[in-house]
């Protein structure tokens, strides 16, 4: 059984109809555990047309942190991992993957994707082009399937995108739950979050 805190509660909540959502703002805030539970806890992951990208800047973050985490939370749901793509299936045929994108160019490694949930961790490690690439390219979902179209971020301070996220996600409200609104009428928000709202992490 996994329930969660009041923060990630609080973010898993957020409507579909927001666009783009950031949780975190320190260590220990748990945003890689709330990325990874974001579809099992909409059941997402029982409709045979969902996919997800999960994804990290490098490869080497993805084997040794989030593959191991992400076993332990999809396996009890019957889910198998295909480990040359990086997928994990489940019953139903819903697919989460487990993806990188070093450099820019590896964007278009993801052109033929009909992505329904986007969720790159740690943010700030990426540069603005391949969240708004993927997250606004590849994000889609088909009329009437019952899926959402969204980017659901996590991370923290520091890193090459630090201003980017900052501009977009946190100012002109740092501590957050406050709407913007961007071009074309997308929505976003930031929840925060840090290693305080956490009750399950050692101090």
């Amino acid at each position: 059984e996994w329930k969660p805190f009041k923060k990630q509660a609080e973010f898993l909540a957020l409507p579909t109809t927001i666009k783009e959502a950031l949780y975190g703002g320190g260590a220990g805030s748990a945003e890689t555990e709330t990325l990874l539970m974001y579809a099992l806890a909409h059941r997402w992951h029982e409709n045979p047309r969902f996919k997800q990208v999960f994804m990290r800047r490098t490869f080497p973050e993805l084997r040794n942190e989030v593959v191991p985490r992400s076993r332990e939370i999809y396996r009890p749901f019957g889910a198998t991992f295909n480990k040359s793509d990086m997928c994990w299936t489940f019953p139903s045929g819903a697919m989460i993957f487990l993806g990188h994108c070093e450099n820019e160019e590896d964007v278009h490694k993801y052109d033929s994707m009909e992505i329904n949930l986007f969720t790159p961790d740690e943010i700030t490690s990426f540069t603005e082009f391949i969240y708004l690439y993927i997250g606004y390219e590849r994000t889609r979902a088909k009329a009437g399937s019952g899926l959402p179209a969204i980017i659901r971020a996590g991370g923290m301070p520091g890193g090459i995108g630090h201003t980017w996220v900052r501009n977009r996600f946190i100012t002109p409200y740092p501590k957050g739950g406050v709407i913007l609104i961007g071009k074309g009428g997308n929505k976003r928000i930031y929840t925060h979050a840090t290693l305080a709202d956490n009750p399950y992490t050692d101090p």
